[in-house]
């Protein structure tokens, strides 16, 4: 590629695409970790979205890159994206992502989780854990070997994410409405949520929303403010589900890495309330003789597509690059 000098020093750029289901953020950043550029458009999930979608949500976000001097002299591009795993769907997205950008670049299209990994461990091996309204236990070793645990649909897996824990809030509250079980503060929390005067008038509103997954993965708020009113039962619903993100992420780590500590990166709505969930995830971690760490991340997933993209190009990321990232994408 044509190198931009400018005062006899050499710039480089790289742009990170961070795209969902629900909406996709799009940074044109340099060496340093100045971030030049940010694009905000609709959601790139080719699973959710037509292809026609695809190419106008792609053509707005690079539209707005298109107006800086510096979009000229991107050396790579990295997206990580949700809907990629199939080899169809990821030739589509670079096929439409390559034809907005100058033919120099280099194109590299990724699953989400390596972002998401990467937002808290700056680009070293690890494993990810996901929970949000899904989720997904994701891992890559210093091999560059990959594996997953989980993440294969609500309706036979996702324990830990908000969904599992929503639905288990729900099945809680009928069976102590039913006087199958002890009473739960949650039937108190569900009614008042509904604006309803008894339980079961929730059911007309469950079943009648517009998408029920995240009508129900949103109720797992409610477990926390149970849990935070000494709720027996939303203790346990939370035991529970960390114990499942335990065991995935123990069997993921059986998987690729041997006798070293490992970083887990906890991300995802659920762990909003993180201090919930790391006692009953490490005690099934310890139980299986593993080291781990669980951090959070250091920043935005988009921070994690970029740091991917200056791996690819071989640069390595310290304190100051991040200091630099976050600090200029907040402006």
């Amino acid at each position: 590629m044509a190198p931009f000098f400018l005062m006899g020093e050499l710039f480089v750029y790289v742009i990170g695409i961070d795209g969902g289901g629900t909406k996709t953020i799009g940074v044109l950043a340099d060496e340093n970790g100045t971030v030049v550029a940010k694009s905000i458009v609709g959601p790139t999930n080719p699973n959710s979205v037509s292809n026609y979608h695809l190419k106008g949500e792609f053509g707005k976000l690079f539209m707005e890159f298109e107006r800086y001097s510096e979009f000229s002299h991107v050396q790579h591009l990295y997206a990580g994206m949700s809907g990629v795993d199939h080899p169809e769907n990821n030739k589509l997205i670079k096929g439409i992502i390559s034809s907005y950008l100058p033919k120099q670049v280099k194109v590299t299209i990724d699953h989400d989780a390596i972002t998401a990994l990467y937002s808290g461990t700056l680009g070293e091996p690890g494993i990810v854990q996901i929970s949000g309204t899904g989720s997904i236990t994701f891992g890559m070793n210093q091999h560059g070997e990959r594996q997953r645990v989980g993440g294969w649909g609500y309706l036979f897996s996702d324990y830990g994410s908000g969904y599992s824990i929503g639905r288990d809030a729900l099945s809680e509250a009928f069976l102590a409405y039913d006087g199958l079980k002890d009473y739960t503060y949650l039937i108190d929390l569900l009614q008042k949520y509904y604006n309803v005067e008894a339980l079961p008038e929730t059911i007309k509103k469950l079943y009648q929303g517009t998408n029920p997954r995240t009508e129900i993965a949103s109720l797992s708020r409610l477990v926390m403010d149970a849990y935070d009113h000494g709720d027996k039962v939303a203790e346990e619903i939370i035991w529970r589900n960390g114990v499942e993100l335990g065991r995935a992420i123990s069997a993921l780590g059986g998987k690729l890495f041997q006798n070293v500590s490992v970083p887990v990166v906890l991300t995802g709505g659920v762990f909003n309330r993180m201090e919930l969930f790391e006692k009953p995830i490490l005690h099934v971690v310890d139980r299986c003789q593993q080291e781990v760490r669980l951090i959070k991340p250091r920043i935005e997933p988009i921070g994690g597509a970029i740091v991917a993209a200056w791996k690819e190009e071989n640069r390595q990321i310290n304190d100051a690059f991040m200091a630099t990232f976050k600090q200029s994408l907040e402006r």
